[in-house]
């Protein structure tokens, strides 16, 4: 069997349409080029945006780092400055507090003198009266006896010839036993104030302890307040 032939005209239309198919497919291979050059372009237009944004973060954060370092300085600064002020604050109210503690630790011993003073005056006085006062009764007494020791000689003197009077035993005896008596009573009374005022400064030594005790115990308190006080400044500053 022999293939049918051929005209000129069906070889040039099979020819015509081979090369447009062939043109048709590179056309094709062209478009699908476009759209991936048009791709690659968005793509790098994309990169280089988010590289300017990066660029640009990262010198945001180079000013930030830059600006938190200066606030770090300017506050480190203002710290020393106020921790020296802190202390300098702490020295003066140590300072006042201790003149305080001397003005009144001064002021309770003025007070103590002058009550011991006017309790050992009011002792001496007693002693002082208690013994003008046996010295009063005693001199009646040697006065009566020495009396009546004279009137004695003179009845020994007048009456040569008989037996000499012997000297009234009974006055003299009752003179010194009331002389005994009132300076028994005079040591007494002396005694009774001598205690009475060592009994008075004892009490006025035990007042002034506890008032020195209540003194220190209140000036720790103050020191612990102002102390804490201290404390909480520092934190609030720091």
């Amino acid at each position: 069997m022999t293939a049918p032939a051929t005209t000129p005209l069906e070889r040039r239309r099979e020819r015509s349409a081979a090369a447009q198919a062939a043109a048709e497919q590179a056309r094709a291979g062209v478009t699908e080029l476009d759209h991936r050059l048009q791709t690659n372009a968005n793509l790098t237009q994309q990169q280089r945006q988010a590289l300017r944004n990066a660029e640009a973060e990262a010198n945001r954060l180079k000013r930030s780092l830059k600006s938190a370092a200066k606030e770090k300085d300017r506050l480190t600064k203002l710290r020393k400055r106020a921790l020296s002020r802190a202390e300098k604050s702490e020295a003066k109210a140590k300072n006042a507090e201790a003149k305080y503690d001397k003005s009144v630790l001064a002021e309770m011993v003025r007070r103590e003198k002058e009550r011991d003073r006017a309790t050992s005056a009011t002792g001496a006085e007693s002693q002082a009266a208690a013994d003008r006062s046996a010295a009063l009764v005693e001199a009646p007494a040697a006065s009566t006896a020495a009396k009546a020791t004279a009137t004695n000689r003179r009845r020994r003197t007048a009456a040569a010839d008989p037996p000499p009077e012997q000297p009234i035993a009974g006055t003299a005896t009752a003179a010194r036993t009331a002389a005994r008596k009132t300076a028994t009573t005079a040591r007494k009374t002396a005694t009774t104030a001598r205690r009475t005022a060592t009994t008075a400064r004892r009490t006025a030594a035990s007042s002034t302890a506890s008032k020195t005790a209540a003194a220190s115990a209140a000036t720790k308190t103050t020191a612990s307040a102002a102390t804490r006080t201290t404390g909480t400044r520092r934190t609030r500053t720091r």
